[in-house]
């Protein structure tokens, strides 16, 4: 069974969006970094994305020729929206999910090959957390204060532990934190 990891890029105040600045672009990545985000992308067996968050890759990475483009357009993608009906025509080996968030993933845990990535988009992230469908969360904490803005955790109904797995820094202030959920 496929796991469900969450990449997810914040500040050190928590807020993964705001309208000072965004937290995953922020700080010059690095090589480093770069490599290891690269990595993961190669890797993963599919890419999960609601509806925002694949509309602003759509219309960017089928064209760009930046190093991410390649692994980015390759990767199979699964958008979760309600009112999306064709994400196949704008960027290849896209298909739309329409049903229940927590049957959909089942299904695609039950698919066979490499784990899944969800690599930003705080609504469906949010939506995933509160329903526990993240197996792993990959937080990039930047070094960056925003003092206001969105949070990745606010539509849980109440609190729950995680296990750190990993604390790797890079070169550029950022520190990958991988939690996986406590049973």
């Amino acid at each position: 069974m496929r796991d469900v990891i969450l990449y997810m890029s914040m500040s050190l105040d928590g807020f993964v969006g705001s309208d000072r600045e965004h937290p995953g672009m922020a700080i010059p990545e690095g090589d480093e970094l770069k490599q290891w985000k690269l990595d993961r992308i190669r890797t993963a067996g599919a890419h999960l994305m609601g509806r925002t968050t694949y509309q602003e890759m759509a219309s960017y990475w089928p064209h760009s020729d930046d190093e991410y483009a390649a692994p980015m357009n390759d990767v199979p993608k699964v958008v979760f929206s309600t009112t999306l009906t064709d994400a196949e025509a704008s960027w290849p080996t896209t298909r739309v999910a329409r049903g229940d968030l927590a049957a959909e993933i089942a299904a695609i845990k039950d698919e066979p090959g490499a784990d899944v990535i969800v690599w930003g988009g705080r609504r469906l992230a949010g939506a995933l957390a509160a329903a526990d469908l993240i197996d792993e969360y990959r937080l990039l904490i930047q070094p960056l204060v925003l003092g206001a803005g969105e949070a990745l955790f606010d539509q849980l109904a109440g609190s729950r532990h995680m296990k750190l797995v990993e604390a790797l820094p890079f070169p550029s202030g950022v520190v990958v934190h991988s939690y996986r959920r406590v049973d």
